[in-house]
């Protein structure tokens, strides 16, 4: 047994790879850099023209949407100069991508269209089109991959120890944002990422949330007599909500379960699905440090439920707020705890086994 080693322990990451630049550097490039990485919703891009710009590793990306309605990708990059083209997301933009610095444009194909000052023919504008990235959809979610040899996006994701793709019968593409989140958080993403990976620390950080579903309070995510990797609420609960009397329609295939029921899955190495009764939430890490993670996160609905002003959405996003909030008051404690020098490594337990997933692909993509 090395020194590391301890019985009944596995060993996670270490104090290094939660701390130090250079690993940081090497995860944007070989784990952020590789991997499609969850960018937003597609609905956030409803009109021709709309733009999302997200930060996938170290890169700015522009998303769009062309006059097919196809979505398009592209390095946040002017050809010219290197200006960064788009500072925001959203919409009135128009069909044409203007640089600010020398107003070069381009369409929503990336091709370079008009270079103020210069004749038509002086520049070779078909040389000079915008650096374009993979990007694809999936339930209403769009993902971009910086790898241009990255395999299929439904392939990819079949890839998954959490098999993300047993949700689509929630049909999220379905349902509508009523809301977005944004936190940040002094964590680096690994900490959150093995944080929702385990429930160890449900029954201590979420006493809320083990009262409404009581598998939590064994440390388990899932019950050991369902199939389907789903976890039962607590009898006469309804829904992960501040308010049990609630009227709000279920999600699509919630009713034909015997049980209301929870169900989550982390798609590596940036998005967390949490689907209850009544909504799915729908989170987002964009690293920026080794100690600095902003978390997106988007409450979905049926559409029904958005558009009836009478109902009150507040319980049910406060709730899973709250959690989210206990989830990151922990993790920052855990980020001080392993920037001692006194720390060496994390350890997992046997019942970690959605951990020990986590860092059996870190370990396989790092290095």
């Amino acid at each position: 047994m090395s020194e590391n080693q301890i019985e009944g322990l596995s060993e996670s990451f270490t104090r290094e790879e939660y701390n130090s630049p250079e690993i940081f550097a090497l995860e944007m490039q070989k784990i952020y850099g590789t991997n499609w990485c969850f960018a937003g919703r597609s609905d956030q891009l409803a009109q021709i023209g709309d733009r999302l710009v997200v930060e996938v590793g170290n890169e700015s990306i522009l998303i769009l949407r062309n006059r097919e309605s196809q979505l398009r990708a592209y390095y946040n990059v002017c050809r010219h100069r290197g200006s960064q083209l788009c500072d925001a997301s959203g919409s009135g933009f128009g069909a044409a991508i203007t640089c600010p610095y020398h107003a070069w444009s381009y369409s929503l194909e990336g091709a370079l269209v008009a270079t103020p000052l210069h004749e038509k023919d002086s520049i070779d504008r078909e040389a000079l089109n915008l650096k374009s990235v993979q990007v694809d959809q999936w339930q209403g979610c769009i993902f971009v991959s910086l790898d241009p040899n990255a395999m299929p996006l439904l392939e990819w994701l079949d890839s998954h120890y959490s098999r993300p793709r047993e949700l689509e019968k929630f049909e999220m593409h379905s349902l509508v944002n009523a809301r977005t989140t944004v936190d940040e958080v002094q964590a680096n993403w690994k900490v959150l990422a093995e944080n929702y990976s385990e429930c160890l620390h449900c029954a201590v950080v979420h006493p809320e949330l083990v009262d409404l579903v009581p598998v939590y309070k064994t440390g388990r995510t899932i019950q050991a007599d369902r199939q389907d990797w789903g976890a039962s609420l607590a009898p006469g609960k309804t829904s992960l909500s501040h308010d049990q009397n609630e009227t709000l329609d279920l999600l699509p295939a919630m009713q034909d379960l015997d049980d209301y029921s929870v169900f989550g899955a982390f798609v590596y190495p940036n998005m967390l699905i949490d689907i209850s009764p009544t909504v799915a939430v729908l989170t987002r890490y964009v690293p920026r440090s080794p100690t600095h993670t902003t978390i997106y996160t988007d409450y979905l609905f049926p559409k029904s439920v958005v558009d009836d002003k009478s109902l009150d959405l507040e319980p049910t996003i406060s709730f899973s707020d709250m959690v989210n909030r206990q989830d990151i008051a922990v993790c920052e404690r855990v980020q001080r705890g392993v920037s001692s020098k006194s720390f060496v490594r994390a350890y997992h337990t046997k019942i970690e086994r959605y951990c020990h997933q986590l860092i059996r692909r870190y370990r396989a993509e790092i290095n």
